[in-house]
């Protein structure tokens, strides 16, 4: 616990932070599963420290679908470092042109570029499962690698 209580020193309080995923897209039900390449993905969110040990993030932002589908959405959760670890899961809701509510979980790391900012990577997996654009029953799940800059204020 020492380790991550004196990470957590040196952590910033807040980050600002740029997104760019692609991966595969698993979607079905009834038994008759689809794969297929997932809609390149867009964010952008912010984040704000909330507790010290062990160091957690509140974020939200907005997050935009390219290539086979156009969308706009809202991302929100909870983010933990652990060392050079960083999981967060939370919740995605897309809203236009069509519904859809699910739930998201990630895990990577970050590498320090510069004395504010930092290149991370990270999977993502991301599961809709309510929404006008889903038949009933059905689900649609995501896998994505991501990439991204975090700008913050050590």
């Amino acid at each position: 616990m020492a380790g991550v209580a004196s990470s957590a020193h040196a952590e910033s309080l807040w980050e600002a932070e740029l997104r760019l995923g692609y991966g595969i897209s698993v979607g079905g039900g009834d038994g008759m599963p689809s794969t297929r390449g997932s809609p390149l993905t867009f964010s952008g969110t912010a984040s704000v420290a909330f507790n010290e040990d062990p160091l957690l993030y509140g974020y939200g932002g907005i997050l935009v679908e390219t290539l086979d589908r156009s969308s706009v959405g809202a991302v929100a959760g909870v983010r933990m470092l652990v060392g050079k670890v960083r999981l967060a899961g939370g919740g995605v809701r897309i809203f236009k042109p069509y519904t859809l509510w699910g739930g998201v979980v990630s895990v990577g790391t970050c590498k320090r570029l510069s004395a504010n900012m930092q290149g991370c990577g990270s999977a993502e997996v991301t599961a809709y499962f309510a929404g006008d654009d889903l038949p009933s029953g059905h689900t649609v799940m995501q896998a994505q690698l991501v990439i991204g800059m975090v700008f913050d204020a050590p």
